[in-house]
């Protein structure tokens, strides 16, 4: 059997995902499960592939796991979407509380709720589960968790996060190049590139952004990410759509960047 990279224990959202990736793609994998977002690409490179929270509606991009998938240099198979929901559940009333468990990408998930009792210490933790578990074993605590890990809790807040419309990304992630698979003829194609500068000089930018305007490619996000070896200096990660049927002119269009800058096309794939 196959084996996939998961932020563990089970149950976490991660899992989710990769059970839905499963479901949909009609293939059984053995979860690896790691304590933490670093050890889930460790893994990868033995395993072979790995899911990756990538981008969250309410936080939007998590600077620090692509920070991870840049310097592991994995390559985007696919990406799955699951809908997000949280709840509080704590031993006693909030106000007899000493201490919230949160994940650090739920914590940012739920500011507005936590705004609101500052007088609460909060430990950050790598999973939601993490935090769950931690939870059961502090008395005078709460968590914020994934509502499907809610059953007999003494005390509940529902939906907690900053709004009720919540999504998060997942990218299946695998450590060398493959074949690119197309899941399904009418679903659109994404590509996801790392742009890196040779030298920087005004007008940059928009050069590069003038490649794919000229030729009526829709880019969904542009973002910098410095690349650690100097202050000022950064990688630009593209992320473009395109039409199944434009698969052949998309990598034209990339031979083309790469005349001109240092370019890596780390994706190109489909949401499942």
């Amino acid at each position: 059997m196959k084996k996939i990279a998961v932020l563990g224990p089970k149950h976490t959202y991660s899992d989710e995902a990769c059970s839905l990736f499963e479901n949909k793609t009609n293939q059984e994998l053995e979860h690896i499960y790691a304590s933490n977002i670093r050890e889930v690409m460790k893994l990868v490179d033995e395993v072979g592939i790995g899911i990756l929270p990538i981008e969250n509606t309410l936080e939007g991009y998590i600077g620090q796991h692509i920070d991870l998938l840049l310097e592991f240099g994995y390559l985007i198979d696919s990406e799955v979407k699951l809908d997000i929901t949280f709840s509080l559940v704590s031993h006693k009333a909030l106000k007899d509380i000493k201490r919230i468990y949160v994940q650090y990408a739920t914590k940012n998930q739920c500011l507005k709720f936590l705004s609101t009792h500052k007088d609460i210490d909060i430990i950050v933790t790598d999973s939601n589960v993490t935090s769950f578990d931690m939870y059961q074993k502090d008395e005078d605590s709460a968590a914020i968790i994934p509502n499907h890990l809610v059953k007999d809790e003494v005390f509940v807040i529902k939906d907690v996060a900053d709004e009720m419309v919540n999504h998060t990304r997942f990218l299946v992630i695998k450590n060398k190049q493959q074949e690119f698979k197309l899941y399904a003829k009418d679903k659109d194609i994404k590509a996801t590139l790392v742009i890196t500068p040779k030298n920087d000089r005004p007008g940059l930018l928009y050069d590069i952004l003038k490649v794919f305007s000229d030729r009526n490619i829709n880019l969904i996000s542009i973002m910098s990410r410095p690349t650690k070896k100097e202050i000022g200096t950064y990688h630009f990660l593209i992320e473009l759509e395109a039409k199944s049927e434009e698969y052949v002119y998309i990598q034209t269009v990339f031979e083309e960047l790469k005349d001109l800058y240092d370019i890596k096309v780390i994706g190109l794939y489909q949401s499942i």
